[in-house]
């Protein structure tokens, strides 16, 4: 067990089953178990929080604050308790045995070696096709996609990381801020990625350490493109955010240029696959007006 790390758990309506998987997959690779839990009125009692006892520490906000809000309670507390990581994980996520062990190593060594690390994390693997999602880089012919060889030893580094899974020292927090709350859910990992690489500390991918990963949602095919369909609401904070982030981000700018390159994709495909085509194309113009202006509300989903 690494005493010294804090796993952060965010939930929002949670499958309970997932959870109890992932609260067991965790609960000896680390000192804490924050669950901070942003479903409305939450009153999540049930026999977890009594199995694991002082491990498991139950943060109800009763209400959805979003996954950036939730990051910071959840950073906050582990930072106050003393703890000098923190683990990321998301409600429906599962780690493997001695994953934790595995990725304070490969830090250490990349840190030895005089590199600054800003977060690092698992290979996703795709469980359907077994396949090892690339690490990705925007620039400004296309975001550079870097193959990762699950056989090799060696990180790859990148701008950025998917949170769940990704380990963060409190000492980076402190030097890079948390999460951005205005961005409420989405390209919260992109964001805090891009700002901690433009200030030294870049991200790592290590293929000792993976992850299952199952494209559950829905999706469709789009010139070649693969477009995860979402509620309207949802939607709303993808253009929005990535409309404000463009303009107003701390991002590289080939980062800023992806964004502003995405918008018009994003309106037309999500109005058009959208049940209310009429009502998706206001709203995703909206959504970009609003990102436009930095009008930044934290919705309720």
């Amino acid at each position: 067990m690494n005493l010294n790390v804090a796993a952060v758990v965010v939930l929002y309506k949670p499958d309970l089953a997932l959870l109890d998987r992932l609260i067991l997959s965790i609960k000896n690779q680390v000192g804490s178990v924050y669950v901070v839990d942003n479903t409305p009125k939450s009153e999540l009692t049930y026999d977890l929080v009594d199995t694991y006892n002082d491990q498991l520490i139950h943060m109800p906000l009763h209400d959805n604050y979003g996954i950036a809000r939730a990051h910071n309670v959840g950073i906050s507390s582990a930072r106050l308790a003393g703890f000098s990581h923190v683990l990321l994980m998301d409600q429906d996520s599962e780690l493997l045995p001695g994953t934790v062990s595995t990725l304070l190593a490969e830090e250490a060594k990349i840190l030895s070696r005089g590199v600054k690390v800003g977060a690092i994390g698992p290979v996703f693997v795709d469980e359907k096709t077994g396949h090892a999602a690339p690490a990705l880089s925007p620039t400004f012919f296309g975001t550079k996609k870097t193959e990762i060889d699950l056989v090799s030893e060696s990180p790859v580094m990148t701008n950025y990381i998917i949170a769940s899974g990704s380990l963060i020292r409190i000492q980076v927090l402190d030097a890079v801020g948390g999460m951005q709350e205005d961005l409420f859910i989405d390209w919260v990992d992109i964001e805090w990625g891009e700002r901690a690489s433009k200030l030294g500390f870049p991200s790592f991918l290590t293929p000792l350490v993976t992850m299952k990963h199952s494209i559950g949602d829905e999706f469709v095919t789009v010139f070649r493109r693969r477009i995860t369909l979402h509620s309207d609401f949802r939607n709303y904070f993808i253009v929005r955010n990535a409309a404000y982030l463009a303009l107003w981000g701390e991002v590289r700018a080939a980062t800023r240029f992806q964004f502003a390159r995405k918008i018009p994709y994003y309106i037309v495909c999500y109005s058009w696959f959208s049940k209310r085509r009429m009502y998706a194309t206001k709203l995703l113009l909206l959504a970009l007006w609003d990102g436009c202006r930095k009008y930044m509300f934290k919705g309720r989903m």
